[in-house]
């Protein structure tokens, strides 16, 4: 009887050991899902051609992947000056979560768990969160800040201005060019 548990027990650790994780929503600094820092705009239509992919150009050379079912998952601009150069990526989708974590369900506090705030860039309604390990950035809507800070876009904001519970109202990465 033992033999028979210690038998499953070794298929059971063979075959989740050999289970390949899903990247299909990962964001890392080399990738974001299956697109890389080399994946130029013409080959969006070879890489999501899949069943469970669509994509869609709009007017502004943006292209917007959506699943299956016609949930909107992500946007994929191109630079100004070169067509074919992936400039930034824009999540929609909450299972796009970095190798830290974050994704849009994540709050201001998780972000500071996870990475070193670079600088917050203080805007008219949403204030910028960019971290010192990745080129990504998290938008958070002022509306989650004190009023001292929530009218202004002149004075500077320190990260401990900003409340840990404010969401992430947008999250959105770029490689180095």
């Amino acid at each position: 009887m033992n033999r028979i548990y210690i038998s499953l027990l070794v298929l059971t650790i063979s075959i989740v050991s050999c289970t390949q994780k899903d990247t299909a929503f990962a964001v890392t600094n080399e990738a974001v899902g299956p697109v890389t820092k080399d994946t130029k705009i013409s080959d969006l239509e070879r890489l999501f051609k899949g069943a469970t992919d669509s994509l869609t150009k709009t007017e502004a050379n943006n292209y917007v992947l959506f699943e299956k079912g016609g949930k909107k998952l992500m946007k994929l601009s191109a630079k100004k000056d070169d067509k074919e150069v992936i400039d930034h990526i824009q999540f929609f989708d909450d299972r796009y979560t970095t190798q830290n974590g974050i994704s849009l369900k994540s709050t201001y506090k998780d972000i500071q768990e996870a990475y070193t705030i670079k600088k917050i860039n203080n805007m008219i309604d949403f204030i910028i969160v960019a971290v010192e390990e990745s080129e990504m950035y998290f938008i958070i809507d002022k509306k989650h800040l004190s009023s001292e800070v929530r009218f202004s876009t002149t004075s500077r904001l320190e990260p401990m201005q900003v409340p840990g519970e404010a969401p992430i109202k947008h999250f959105m990465f770029s490689w180095p060019l």
